[in-house]
């Protein structure tokens, strides 16, 4: 019955610790094994995993260590020692026991922990089948604990039944000496046989034999790296450790950058003057600087002690969501920026010019960058620095080196400035900045003023750009352009939709727009990504029947529409081919025109009069399309999941809006409409709230009858279907959560409906009056819940009474 609570479930955090501290009093093998398997617990809670192997039970042993191939991953070497060296209890030995089956594994990494188990067998088997494998410290160990639990002269006679035992630990062995022995063992898993294990790099998982030793004497680790270096590996497991000197790492750091930067656990900011040793002395820069400002460097120490500039300004182009420092160091950057460098063009192209051989700190670069400009009298520029050519489809995929390191610097500036700039920056730059720097809303009027149209385009190719970006773009009515825009995963729907349309946006421009040819090369190769609405305006014929044979176009009416389009814009023909010769559906299975809609067109093409053939699909169309056809059809359903959901109808959401706002919708309207990628995030949010659930029949009968929300609740069992009612009579009011802990019921189901933050505020209220003083309370009420009949706040209450607690008066909600 605890198994719920112990594996992690959703109670607050100091009620789960209460739970937690009263299971391991008890001190019962079974619930300290559910504790065990809970990844959750055991990663949340840092020490609970030591605790739990402390207790050497089988339960948890069987979590530890799965000799079974089971998928399950095994615990640290650490704490499966810890576990061996104290197993106590039953469930150790026979033929399911835990030690039986780990003995029979045929790996040496699972036999490893073994050599520490006073268990009889257990040292002594892990030698015989893993020694090859094991460590000097290992091995001695396994003897020792021979020694200790099977006789002296057991160990002794080891020594011709083991093979691939060290001669330096047979020697030891053969004087049968415990003082000796055990002096080995001491030297062996102390600083001394950590050294020969880190220079072992055939040895699996060195960083788990570095955690078993809890001191380091780092002189010996000093003295032995000066007289054979660690290799990387090594060299990254020891700057890890907590304890390692600041010394130990500044000097690593200039030998092996990379790897100090990358696993060091602790950042001292003098790092930053020292120049990293290694093939990547840019890359362990960045990652100085990048772990520093996210672990407590701030912005003035990078910038002003940081070397080069170009690797710093690099590191901190792409900021990791913010934070004070980096926050910081953005406003200091702008700052900088803005004093030495300005809008001044030849301050910009000498600072470009120093970045990819200049080693000072940044602003020694812009320094240096502002009085080159001020020298005078200039002689002739030139082009710009590392200029390169526009890449192909003028988008280029990344930015590194000094690319990067110049886009910091235009990142930092106003859009002023590149207005100024924008002349002068070679092609490549134009694409870094337009594609991959940080957004400004201001660059869609600086590009549209612009008459070279590959800057248009450039920004077009942005693959960042928002909905109102596009929709600023499309009024340029360049078939490039808008061919770029169709490409980009912000387009909305209906943005989409015009795109393909052909149709101009600007209000004076009459003649249609053609779509590329490379667009529509492109999109007959591309078999997934499409949406219904896609089809239905798409002005190329065979673009169109590309697409309606990857998806459906759901509805009568949305079918009838982009019949009408295809009539309207290349004739009667055209419908007859599409009726005649349908596209095979590849990606759906039914065919491509609804019966219903075929059997229309088929009475309209009959007639002689193709013009009022035309006129009156065009009206049934229409009328269709209107705002109060789709709210008629919206309240008549009886299911979020609805076919109407599904089709593609270009939705009047201002209108359905404030017909929400009028007379709200039903939540299955509202569950429908909010699948829909252009439903408005007000009517997606208060769907999220309420569910998709009608009112039960009988709770509309007790409320006409005048029975309040309360007096519902208590006669009423809990159950989804009474949910959405429950969170509308809270959100329209009339009820409360801590009504619904008072008076639902039973309490399992509310925890189950409503468990989560709602319920979390008056729970925590709850439980903290009446079972956070007794642990037995709490054991109590989760032996209860399963079957308990009444509400939550009676289940308290309940446990607290029976085991003594005296909780605090409870004033009953009316």
């Amino acid at each position: 019955m605890l198994e719920p609570a112990l594996a992690g479930a959703a109670l607050p955090g100091p009620l789960l610790d209460a739970v937690l501290d009263a299971v391991l009093d008890a001190g019962r093998p079974e619930a300290l094994g559910v504790l065990a398997r809970s990844e959750a617990l055991i990663a949340a809670r840092p020490g609970l995993r030591d605790v739990l192997a402390a207790t050497g039970y089988a339960e948890v042993a069987r979590v530890a260590i799965p000799w079974h191939r089971s998928g399950q991953k095994a615990w640290p070497l650490r704490a499966r020692r810890s576990v061996l060296a104290a197993a106590r209890g039953s469930g150790w030995q026979g033929s399911q026991g835990v030690l039986t089956g780990l003995l029979k594994a045929s790996e040496p990494e699972r036999l490893r922990a073994a050599v520490v188990c006073p268990l009889p067998e257990a040292a002594r088997t892990a030698l015989k089948r893993a020694g090859r494998a094991l460590t000097r410290a290992e091995q001695l160990r396994a003897l020792l604990t021979v020694h200790d639990h099977e006789g002296a002269a057991a160990a002794l006679a080891l020594l011709g039944e083991v093979p691939g035992l060290r001669p330096e630990v047979i020697e030891t062995v053969r004087e049968a000496d415990a003082g000796a022995l055990r002096k080995a063992v001491e030297l062996a898993e102390g600083t001394d046989g950590l050294i020969e294990e880190l220079y072992d790099d055939r040895l699996p998982q060195r960083e788990e034999h570095l955690a078993l030793r809890d001191l380091v004497d780092w002189d010996a680790i000093a003295a032995a790296d000066a007289d054979r270096p660690f290799d990387e590996t090594a060299t990254a497991l020891l700057a890890a450790r907590p304890d390692c000197p600041d010394e130990l790492r500044a000097a690593w750091y200039q030998v092996r950058g990379v790897a100090v930067a990358t696993h060091s656990a602790r950042l001292d900011p003098g790092l930053l003057a020292l120049t990293p040793g290694g093939p990547r002395a840019a890359r362990a820069v960045g990652l100085l600087v990048r772990r520093g400002l996210d672990s407590g460097f701030t912005a003035a120490q990078v910038l002003e002690s940081a070397r080069p500039a170009a690797a710093v300004l690099e590191a901190v182009r792409q900021p990791p969501g913010g934070g004070g420092a980096w926050n910081d160091l953005a406003s200091r950057l702008a700052d900088l920026v803005r004093d030495r460098l300005g809008a001044d063009v030849e301050a910009w192209r000498a600072v470009r010019a120093l970045l990819s051989r200049f080693g000072g700190t940044v602003p020694e670069l812009l320094d240096e960058a502002a009085a080159r400009a001020a020298a005078g009298p200039k002689p002739k520029s030139g082009g710009w620095p590392g200029a390169a050519a526009m890449p192909a489809g003028e988008r280029s995929a990344s930015v590194t080196g000094a690319r990067a390191a110049f886009l910091t610097l235009l990142d930092a500036a106003p859009a002023a400035t590149h207005a100024a700039l924008l002349a002068q920056l070679d092609d490549r730059t134009v694409c870094d900045l337009f594609g991959h720097g940080r957004w400004r809303p201001e660059w869609i009027d600086l590009v549209m003023a612009t008459r070279d149209t590959r800057h248009v385009r450039v920004l077009a190719n942005r693959g960042s750009l928002g909905a109102e970006a596009i929709e600023l773009l499309m009024r340029l009515d360049d078939p490039v352009v808008n061919g770029r825009l169709f490409r980009r995963t912000g387009a909305t729907g209906p943005q989409r939709e015009r795109l393909l349309s052909g149709r101009p946006v600007r209000e004076d421009a009459t003649e249609p727009l053609p779509l590329p040819a490379e667009l529509v090369k492109e999109l007959m190769g591309r078999t997934s990504g499409w949406r219904a609405r896609d089809a239905v305006n798409c002005a190329d014929p065979e673009l169109q029947r590309h697409i309606l044979s990857h998806v459906r176009v759901r509805g009568i009416v949305p079918q009838s529409r982009m019949l009408l389009n295809l009539w309207e814009r290349h004739g009667v023909a055209k419908v007859i081919d599409l009726l005649d010769n349908e596209p095979p559906a590849v990606s759906h299975t039914r065919r491509v025109i609804r019966r219903e809609v075929r059997g229309t067109m088929r009475r309209l093409l009959a007639g002689k009069d193709r013009d009022a053939a035309l006129a009156e699909l065009r009206a049934q169309v229409v009328a269709g399309e209107t705002a109060e056809w789709q709210i008629t059809e919206l309240r008549g359903q009886h299911f979020s999941g609805a076919e109407l959901f599904r089709e593609a109808h270009p939705w009047h959401w201002e209108e359905l809006l404030a017909e929400h706002a009028r007379d709200p919708l039903p939540p299955l309207v509202l569950a429908g409409l909010s699948r829909i990628p252009e439903c408005p995030e007000e009517l997606r949010a208060e769907s999220a709230e309420l569910g998709d659930y009608d009112t039960p029949g009988e709770v509309l009968l007790w409320l006409e009858e005048g029975r309040t929300p309360q007096e519902i609740l208590r006669a009423r069992a809990v159950s989804h279907d009474l949910g959405t009612w429950v969170r509308q009579a809270i959100k329209y009011g009339g009820l409360t959560w801590d009504d619904v802990l008072e008076y639902g019921h039973p309490a399992r189901q509310v925890l189950t409906v409503w468990g989560g933050e709602r319920l979390r505020s008056p729970l925590t209220r709850l439980v903290r009056d009446n079972l956070d003083p007794s642990p037995e309370a709490w054991v109590l009420a989760l032996r209860m819940l399963p079957g308990f009949t009444g509400s939550v706040a009676e289940l308290a209450r309940t446990a607290a009474a029976a085991t003594g607690v005296a909780p605090r008066p409870h004033t009953e909600t009316k």
